[in-house]
Order: C-alpha cells, then sequence, then structure tokens
C-alpha cells in the first residue's frame, strides 16, 4: 500500500540515504563525488643504478636528451615482459623502460623512444599543483583501469606528437647514428602524417577522465605546446546561454534570473556545482533541422510523446554529453514545455536515489518471494526509461505546486494532479521494463506489493522534490477538523494546565 501524500515529505529527507552503488558507472560516479584519493607512491623493483647501459639507448642518446629534459634521461633494461607495446614502464620519478625481450632493432629503438616518452610523465616537476600518482590514482578512483591505462599511454603518444611536430625534432635525428635514423624517420613521419590520428585517440580518452590530468602538468604543458603548434585543443566549454539554439535562449536567461527555479529543475543546490554547471552544461538543446544540430546527433528520432529525441554520450564517471533534438512542429507553450522536461530529463537520468530505490524490482526472488539483495540493480539500459517516465511526472507536479509562485511556469499546462501523474509514470516504466521488471502474477498469493513496488516507491519519492511544501502544509491546515481532532486538542490542553499548575507548585483542583 502507498503511504499517504504527507508522508512524501518525510521519504524525501531520505533520499540521500538511499543512494547505494546500484552498478559499477554508479559506484564510479559516487567515488568521484566522495573524491577518494590515495597517496600511495609507486614503488619501484628495479635499481636504476645497478643497471648496465643499453646500447640503444646510448644511440638514441641526442634524441632522448632533447624529448627527456628534466632529469637524466630514464635506463633501459631488457626484463620487461611481452605486451601490447613491446616495453612497459617502472613509475615513479626514477622511472625505468623495460623492454620485451627478443624484439628486433627496429622495434627495440620505437619501443625506446615511446617508453622514455611515456617515463616523462613521472619527472618531477615544481609547478605541477599535485602529484602525478595522485592524478593517476584518482582516474583510476573514479573512472577506472581501463581509462588509468589510457591516461598512461597518451601522455607518451601526446609527448611524441608535440616533440616531433616542433623545433628540435630535425636537429636532434640528424645528430643520431646512421643506423637508427631511418627507423626515427619513419616514427617521426607518422607522427607529423598522422597527427589527427593520434590527436582523436586523446579524444576518445573520456573527457571527464581526460580533464583530471589536463588541467595540471604533466599534461598541461604538453598541450599547450600542441595547442600552438598544431591548432589542437580540448573542446571549449559551452556556457548554460551558449548550449542552446535561438529559439530557447530567452527561456534559457529567465531560467538562469531564478535561482530557486534553476535548483528546482537541475537539483543542483551547492552554488559551486551551479556555477560549474552554468559554465559548462556539457548538454545542447537545437531544433530539428537547424544548423545548430551537430553531425553526431542528425540522425536522433524524435519521441512524440516527449517532443524531442536525445542523443547520449557517457564522458565516465556518472557524466553524460547530451544533445536534445526538439521537433520541428512544436512551437510556443508546446515547445517551451518539452525543453523545460528535456532540462529535468538530463537531471533524473542519474538520479541515483530513484534508481536505486527501484532496483529491487529488478533483483531475483526465490520461491517465498524474498529478494536477493546483490542482484538489487535496475539495469543501465533502462535509465533512459526512468528519466523519459519520471521527468513528465516531475514538470506536471512541479507546475501544479510552482506555476503561482514562478512567473516562468505560468503558462504551462499540467497533465495532471499529483495522484494521476505518479500512476502514469509508474505504469510507463512497467511497460517499459516489461519482462525485467517485477511484476506478480495475478494468482501469486505470496506477493502482496503489486507490481514494481521499488519503482512506486522511487517514483513518489523523487516527486517530493518537485511540491511546494508550503502549499501542502498550508493545505493540510484549512483541512476541516474532525470529532476526533477536537478531543485530541481538548486532551492536549488539559495537560498542558497540569503541567504549568505543577511548574507552579500549585495542586490541580
Amino acid at each position: 500500500m502507498r503511504p499517504q501524500r504527507p508522508a512524501r515529505l518525510a521519504f524525501a529527507a531520505l533520499v540521500p540515504l538511499a543512494v547505494v552503488m546500484a552498478c559499477d558507472s554508479r559506484e564510479k560516479a559516487l567515488a568521484r563525488q566522495m573524491d577518494i584519493e590515495s597517496k600511495d607512491v609507486p614503488k619501484t623493483d628495479l635499481s636504476a643504478a645497478q643497471l648496465p647501459p643499453h646500447p640503444t639507448r646510448d644511440a638514441l642518446m641526442p634524441l632522448l636528451e632533447k624529448l627527456y629534459t628534466l632529469q637524466a634521461v630514464p635506463p633501459v633494461t631488457e626484463t620487461g615482459t611481452a605486451g601490447t607495446y613491446n616495453y612497459e614502464v617502472q613509475a615513479g620519478v626514477a622511472s625505468i623502460v623495460k623492454l620485451a625481450p627478443g624484439l628486433s632493432e627496429d622495434d627495440k629503438i620505437r619501443a625506446v623512444i615511446t617508453g622514455v616518452a611515456e617515463a616523462d610523465s613521472w619527472a618531477f616537476r615544481t609547478d605541477a599543483r599535485r602529484d602525478y600518482a595522485d592524478q593517476i590514482h584518482r582516474v583510476m578512483r573514479g573512472y577506472g583501469d581501463d581509462q588509468k591505462d589510457q591516461i598512461l599511454r597518451m601522455y607518451g603518444q601526446l609527448k611524441l606528437l608535440q616533440f616531433f611536430n616542433g623545433d628540435d625534432a630535425a636537429a636532434a635525428i640528424e645528430a643520431l647514428p646512421a643506423d637508427v635514423k631511418p627507423t626515427v624517420e619513419a616514427m617521426r613521419k607518422h607522427y607529423v602524417e598522422d597527427k589527427l590520428q593520434i590527436w582523436e585517440q586523446w579524444m576518445n580518452v573520456r573527457m571527464y577522465a581526460r580533464r583530471v590530468v589536463a588541467g595540471d602538468q604533466p599534461f598541461r604543458g604538453v598541450l599547450r605546446q600542441i595547442k600552438q603548434e598544431l591548432g589542437q585543443q580540448e573542446p571549449p566549454a559551452l556556457t548554460w546561454e551558449e548550449s542552446v539554439d535561438a529559439p530557447f535562449l530567452a527561456w534559457a536567461e529567465e531560467i538562469r534570473s531564478n535561482e530557486e527555479l534553476l535548483i528546482k529543475l537541475t537539483d543542483l543546490r551547492d552554488l559551486k556545482d551551479r556555477e560549474e554547471y552554468l559554465g559548462e552544461t556539457h548538454s545542447f538543446w537545437a531544433v530539428e533541422g537547424s544548423p545548430k544540430v551537430p553531425a553526431k546527433a542528425k540522425g536522433v528520432k524524435i519521441e512524440p510523446e516527449l517532443g524531442f529525441g536525445v542523443h547520449r554520450e557517457d564522458l565516465g564517471g556518472g557524466y553524460n554529453e547530451l544533445t536534445f533534438v526538439f521537433s520541428k512542429k512544436l512551437s510556443g507553450t508546446a515547445l517551451k514545455k518539452a525543453y523545460v522536461r528535456s532540462i529535468v530529463y538530463g537531471q533524473l537520468l542519474t538520479d541515483f536515489g530513484m534508481l536505486a530505490t527501484a532496483g529491487s524490482d529488478f533483483a531475483k526472488r526465490d520461491e517465498n518471494n524474498v529478494i536477493d539483495s546483490a542482484t538489487s540493480v535496475v539495469p543501465d539500459e533502462y535509465d533512459p526509461l526512468f528519466a523519459r517516465c519520471s521527468s513528465g511526472a516531475a514538470l506536471d507536479t512541479l507546475i501544479i505546486h510552482y506555476k503561482g509562485k514562478f512567473p516562468f511556469l505560468a503558462d504551462l499546462p499540467s497533465g495532471g494532479d499529483g495522484d494521476a501523474v505518479l500512476a502514469a509514470a509508474h505504469k510507463c516504466i512497467i511497460a517499459g521494463a516489461a519482462g525485467d521488471i517485477h511484476v506478480p502474477s495475478k494468482d501469486d498469493k505470496k506477493d502482496q506489493e503489486g507490481p514494481a513496488p521499488g519503482t512506486r516507491l522511487a517514483l513518489y519519492q523523487m516527486l517530493a522534490r518537485f511540491e511546494n511544501v508550503d502549499v501542502n502544509l498550508a493545505r493540510m491546515a484549512s483541512e476541516t477538523k474532525t470529532e476526533e481532532d477536537e478531543v485530541i486538542e481538548d486532551a492536549e490542553a488539559v495537560l498542558e494546565r497540569i503541567k504549568k499548575k505543577q511548574s507552579e507548585g500549585k495542586g490541580v483542583k
């Protein structure tokens, strides 16, 4: 049985406590939010001082000294394992490049140069704000080992991209022995002619993982030089107003000007989070057929019930890059309502509280209808379904409760009262997740909760954020008193009189 309407206010306070690890991707997002860091410093298992000179390293020294400029060029040894890149870097300030055994001389040359370029990331830099080991741990904790490995690998690629396209490369290659020049020249040709391909490899690292390291050394200096020499740079940040097509601009500006409304739509309660979002929104709103629609979103299918289609890119750590493409048939209040709904949609797409509470509906159950909590997870593929179904209910609830307070909402029609929109959203999710979501058979007498009770509760809690508490309390206070209410109030008055007499030291007559 669903709790009575006033209980929703209490449930709203419990939502943050319901934020549990719903799946791997959400776990990474929560780890990022908690800023979990490790202060461990990579431990070396070889001593650079004990390693003998390596002939390939020595032959390449005129180039390596230009490539690795901060300290002495790392030593090279052939004690590594046969990996993807023919080398591995023993991380730390005292880096060592370990070559895989049995390499040809050509492969050794390539592995030494690439390994030294990667090892350059570990060199001590006085202008680094955060130790590189800490940066790497932040990537690993927030985005996973795959992103960490890409970051480690890509520094060497970016370093070589910058070096071989820079002023020092020609002189360094000219100073090399004749027998190594052809291989090094082939490497230079690759980094010059295929520079856009190499840059695209960097762009393929998740944006938020890149940004952990891009603003600090060692990446900051290399990226700055690549921008100066090659004109390549990280995509510029788009502000809240820059992220919208012309029909939405006035509405976007009006929302920004009303902080309370902005918080309701985005759930960004901290000023720092709001300013970060307004400065770089990671969403774009455009009308179908507009030249503002990005190439990646031109094939987006418009959902008639929403009035828009969504192109979603995973940036890692629970962040998304969203492009909303609106039907060209919409105008006026219909377009405005679809636009406002899309903002709510984007927030609810990663509403961890709602998704965590609904997780029990997707859990395995035994013959006694007991839930296996380890499987209590909303599958990632249903996140858009929850956002689509719940965003309509959320917006209608917001309009019902706040159109008198926010002039911006005054001309928007609502789709029904609180109970009706909740029931419609619940039914929408059950239909969309049919086959995976829990719906008991009609003859199942052990199930007393009905279909998808976790989702019903999750929606109920979520909608509390879009209700006006002042309106609820005023409505409750204006309700007609029953005889039972009057008896309770009379009893409370008698108790207060007794307490007062006792405090004054007088008996009660």
